[in-house]
């Protein structure tokens, strides 16, 4: 299943749910305020993924929640205690 995620301000997603090419292949749809998600099984609809990237691509988005995962060395810097690690003798 490949799932696409969509964000419009004006919450109008009508022309994407009634356009015949997706409309047929879609099999999930998730709809809340602003945003549409569809998934579609990835099995033989090369041509469906290519034809929405082309006509919906600017309503896009790749992550629905942005990722505050910390970064060492950006965010926090790591703790280099030696005495945590032993020196191991061949």
């Amino acid at each position: 299943m490949k799932y696409y995620n969509f964000y419009r301000e004006n919450n109008n997603f009508t022309d994407i749910l009634n356009d015949v090419n997706v409309k047929k292949h879609v099999d999930t749809k998730i709809h809340w305020y602003q945003h549409l998600v569809i998934g579609m099984a990835a099995k033989d609809n090369d041509k469906t993924f290519s034809y929405i990237t082309l006509m919906y691509g600017e309503d896009m988005v790749s992550e629905l929640s942005k990722d505050y995962t910390p970064v060492a060395g950006v965010d926090y810097m790591p703790m280099k205690d030696k005495n945590k690690y032993t020196k191991v003798q061949r």
